[in-house]
């Protein structure tokens, strides 16, 4: 058992002596181009939309003077972003925000940034942007080896925060906040305030158990807590634009934060009591995961999780 987690822990640790390898991030690409030829709109409001599919979910907030965009896709998605932005929009993009700093969500950045939009984002989400940076596998064996190559300046978050902060963007006041390591170490939340609309990145998906980057500052733990600070931030007529998936209610975030809290709670107590993963899995009736693979798999990252840092549990 510990054999297994001190490999575990091994496998996190990665080294860029040698120039990174950047085959599964060129294979993503190559795969992108081919199959992603256009993006579902979703109308929130009149003023608000999010545009769906090839990776993560992009708001857009329209202005009396300007576009604010939330994440921006992948950079060879630029075209099709602003054709859909063109059916909703004219205006010039004012600001663009970014949730986090993985690929799927920020890739795009090199697109914007040349365009001298101004780029917001977390000071870590930042951090990780300036460095070739290997992302944990976990319940995604895709991922595993996966590696995401640093940004050039231009493409660099030029705003970045600690914990809170608010612009102002015609009538409209935008709160950003970031509640803590959960899916990494650098998330923000938006809220749109006057209108009641959030967008949550990937602190909150609803495609299952949520992908959390062991690697880059993310905490199962942390993540339960940021969802809970995530309902006290909502209320029952906010919508919730989450990183993937449909509009959400505050309901729908409780509802993952409570199976999350049940998985964890129940590894910890499991491994107190000497159960391997495999007992645990069967100690656990809710799942969100497809099959009972993929509830392992996230059980040991919580394992994982508590190897790293015992005093979590």
């Amino acid at each position: 058992m510990y054999k297994f987690l001190f490999f575990l822990v091994a496998a996190v640790s990665f080294s860029f002596a040698q120039t990174p390898d950047l085959s599964k991030y060129n294979e993503q690409i190559q795969s992108i181009q081919e199959t992603v030829k256009y993006f579902e709109s979703v109308k929130v409001t009149d003023q608000f939309y999010m545009l769906v599919g090839g990776g993560g979910n992009v708001g857009l907030f329209i202005s009396q003077d300007g576009i604010v965009m939330i994440d921006n896709k992948y950079e060879i998605l630029e075209d099709l972003i602003m054709s859909a932005v063109r059916e909703h929009s004219d205006k010039p993009i004012k600001y663009i925000i970014n949730t986090h700093f993985h690929h799927d969500h920020s890739d795009g950045n090199k697109a914007f940034g040349k365009e001298g939009i101004p780029i917001i984002s977390h000071r870590n989400a930042k951090k990780s942007m300036e460095k070739a940076t290997e992302l944990y596998g976990g319940i995604y064996a895709f991922i595993d080896g996966f590696v995401q190559d640093k940004y050039p300046a231009e493409a660099l978050p030029g705003i970045t925060f600690e914990h809170t902060l608010s612009i102002t963007e015609g009538t409209e006041e935008i709160g950003m906040y970031h509640f803590g390591k959960g899916h990494t170490d650098g998330d923000t939340i938006i809220h749109f305030k006057n209108a009641n609309i959030m967008h949550t990145g990937d602190s909150f998906v609803r495609y299952g158990y949520p992908y959390v980057d062991l690697n880059n500052g993310g905490s199962v733990k942390g993540l339960i807590e940021v969802l809970g600070m995530i309902a006290a931030l909502a209320n029952d007529e906010t919508r919730i634009m989450p990183g993937h998936g449909e509009i959400s209610t505050k309901q729908d975030v409780i509802k993952l934060k409570n199976s999350l809290h049940e998985l964890y709670q129940k590894t910890v107590l499991g491994l107190k009591n000497g159960l391997s993963p495999e007992a645990i899995a069967s100690s656990i009736g809710e799942t969100l995961a497809e099959n009972e693979a993929v509830k392992l798999a996230y059980i040991k990252t919580v394992i994982l999780e508590l190897t790293k840092d015992p005093e979590q549990s």
